[in-house]
């Protein structure tokens, strides 16, 4: 399972419905979900994220900082797992 842009999909969607709601062609639709863009990058995030832990892991307080990057850890993992459990 994906995040997909849902505002910009049925834009799109618009092009193979017919003006009563109907829609063309199914095969279309499922054309379209399979090929659309993700809405975010869980990679990009999953790599700002990473960063932040390890600024937390050297920070001045290291209490702090290592419950912080315990809490960016987990964070990581609910990101790397699509929030699926």
């Amino acid at each position: 399972m994906r995040l997909i842009d849902a505002d910009a999909l049925k834009k799109d969607l618009k092009s193979v419905t017919l003006s009563n709601g109907t829609l063309v062609n199914t095969n279309a639709v499922l054309y379209l979900l399979e090929e659309y863009p993700t809405a975010y990058d869980p990679d990009k995030i999953v790599e700002q994220l990473e960063n932040e832990r390890k600024f937390w892991e050297n920070a001045y307080n290291r209490n702090l900082g290592k419950e912080k990057a315990r809490s960016y850890e987990h964070a990581i993992e609910i990101v790397k797992g699509g929030g699926v459990k």
